[in-house]
């Protein structure tokens, strides 16, 4: 059956990417990593300029930039927003990020997990309130996400009732039947899986591995901001701002040309943060069935 509940069936795929799934049949025996820094420079002035223009009792971040260029260059560059399941390709219908949120800095503290959808034309300050406002939820517990009191409700059986139902609910995902609540409260089955290592202060963005379970194809990590100074051959001194990102993805949803002019169109958003807060309109395509659709 060529039909899931969350995606449309990919029929025009190359037949030697056909065979990726077959040869490849896991997403971590096809994962790739890479590792870039991105100029910042541009978006931290604009979220300053925001921040003197905006209400004392909403400030902008960078980490909510960074997640709607993230957003913007999924929404234009739709392949990203493809996964594999029962050796099949798949476009995912929905536009989603999901994020760990920690109630407070401390080892005790606990995480939920954040998964927001977005529209592909949402401008910055509209993906910047939905970020916003999922995390104060999520960290006063008023998100409705019961997730770990459902998790510790199926703990209390024995561990063979525990894999049956797991048995289950994998089987379901497989062929395109499992319940939304399920897919949103494991937080798996998102366009990309995004990790802000730099509200520890981690310089670095160290690589993550994926999930098998769900579908999530990508794995972004976000290091801490670092600003290092530059000076001139006329000795005027100007300050660089930059990050590094970590990204680990299944290869076989794009080739590597793909995703490598994926990456410049993230920076070229990040160096022209305004777009961001111009409507994206999206381009028609012509079907040969269907006439006219919206990528």
């Amino acid at each position: 059956m060529k039909r899931r509940n969350d995606a449309t069936y990919v029929k025009d795929i190359d037949p030697y990417k056909r065979i990726f799934p077959y040869i490849m049949p896991t997403r971590n025996g096809s994962v790739v990593y890479h590792q870039f820094s991105v100029d910042l420079t541009k978006g931290v002035q604009f979220i300053k300029k925001l921040n003197k223009e905006s209400p004392s009792d909403h400030q902008y971040r960078v980490f909510e930039l960074f997640l709607a260029a993230l957003i913007r260059t999924i929404a234009v560059r739709p392949h990203l927003n493809r996964f594999i399941m029962n050796y099949k390709y798949w476009q995912r219908n929905e536009l989603s990020l999901n994020f760990v949120v920690k109630e407070d800095y401390t080892d005790e503290a606990p995480e939920h997990s954040a998964v927001i959808y977005f529209e592909p034309d949402m401008t910055f300050e509209e993906v910047a309130k939905t970020i916003n406002e999922t995390i104060v939820k999520s960290r006063k517990g008023t998100d409705g996400n019961d997730t770990d009191k459902a998790i510790e409700f199926f703990l209390k059986f024995p561990s063979w009732i525990i894999r049956f139902l797991a048995a289950i609910l994998r089987y379901l995902d497989k062929k395109g039947v499992a319940p939304k609540a399920l897919r949103d409260a494991d937080g798996l089955h998102v366009s990309a899986f995004v990790a802000n290592l730099g509200s520890i202060n981690l310089l670095g963005s160290p690589h993550h591995h994926l999930y098998e379970w769900g579908t999530t194809s990508i794995f972004v990590t976000m290091g801490a901001l670092k600003r290092r100074r530059i000076v001139d051959d006329e000795g005027t001194r100007t300050f660089a701002d930059s990050m590094e990102i970590g990204v680990t993805l299944d290869e076989r949803i794009a080739d590597g040309f793909y995703f490598i002019k994926s990456i410049g169109v993230l920076q070229h958003y990040l160096n022209n943060p305004e777009l961001l807060n111009q409507r994206l309109v999206l381009p028609e395509v012509k079907s040969k069935k269907k006439g006219k659709k919206r990528l």
